[in-house]
């Protein structure tokens, strides 16, 4: 990979934009330890493919030269350099102190316009919602937008980059609401469904992936997320968790999430369905004999 996808002519930032988008970047060698096990030897081209997505994308919204990578990753920042795009070495203690390092980065050349702080690991997110987001932001001097979940942060945006403090992590939108941050629950999933697990790994695959990312799962990803075809187990209809009986035996379960994102609103018993399985863990259903995204009648 030399040269990061690129984006539509309309995807390309129509005049002068005032920000700056921050994206740490871990190295790709270690990145997406959670999709280890359903990937196995192709996490690290996972993890190049899905950053390359994202900062693609960040590139199309702003313009090269207001994209900041922090990553100790040696091939993706020659890339980038290539590319004309500022890097940060990433200290290597933890996510926000990463993202510190690039708002510090732009406080000390000068760069004062807005700063953003993008997750780099949104396989889906295009130009045009990136740049929606930064809109919806601009009226507000601190605001985040969560991810889908509701619980973390894909975006976190700032008056100045002295002044926007990173709480990445578990429960992140609760701690930048409780800084003073808006909340901007925007109609946006491309931007807030970042990568992280199968079941995150099977809602991108649903969305559309970017370039990068979806040639590597169509030539790699049916070793990853298998599709096959169960009865219902058992099923919980208040909480809507459950399991089932895949055709080789094996017993699996499906989350509340995978559930409510199938469309369906009841199973029963015995019911066939068509599944999709990572990680001995159900992160798609659906009735048998209708793909996804086809109206269930």
């Amino acid at each position: 990979m030399t040269d990061l996808p690129t984006p539509p002519p309309s995807c390309r930032p129509p005049g002068e934009t005032p920000w700056h988008v921050v994206i740490p970047v871990k190295d790709t060698r270690f990145g997406k330890s959670r999709l280890a096990r359903a990937t196995g030897a192709d996490r690290a081209a996972l993890s190049r493919a899905v950053a390359d997505d994202t900062i693609a994308a960040a590139v199309g919204a702003v313009g090269a030269a207001r994209v900041l990578v922090v990553t100790s990753d040696a091939g993706l920042t020659a890339q980038l350099v290539r590319l004309g795009i500022d890097v940060v070495p990433d200290p290597g203690v933890g996510l926000n102190p990463a993202i510190v390092a690039g708002l510090r980065r732009l406080t000390h050349t000068g760069r004062l316009s807005r700063p953003a702080a993008l997750l780099g690991d949104l396989p889906c997110l295009t130009a045009v919602d990136l740049r929606a987001a930064l809109a919806a932001a601009h009226p507000h001097d601190q605001s985040f937008v969560p991810d889908a979940d509701g619980v973390g942060t894909v975006l976190r945006c700032g008056g100045m980059a002295s002044g926007l403090r990173p709480r990445f992590g578990s429960d992140s939108a609760a701690r930048h609401a409780a800084d003073g941050a808006a909340r901007l629950d925007l109609d946006l999933p491309r931007l807030r469904t970042d990568v992280d697990d199968p079941a995150s790994l099977a809602a991108a695959i649903g969305l559309g992936l970017g370039p990068r990312t979806a040639g590597l799962v169509d030539r790699l990803g049916s070793g990853w997320i298998q599709g096959m075809q169960a009865s219902v187990h058992t099923f919980d209809p208040e909480h809507h968790t459950g399991s089932v009986l895949l055709d080789d035996g094996r017993q699996v379960s499906f989350t509340a999430a995978a559930f409510e994102a199938s469309g369906l609103r009841l199973v029963r018993l015995g019911q066939r369905l068509t599944v999709e399985v990572a990680d001995e863990m159900v992160v798609s259903l659906g009735i048998v004999g209708i793909g996804p995204g086809q109206q269930i009648r």
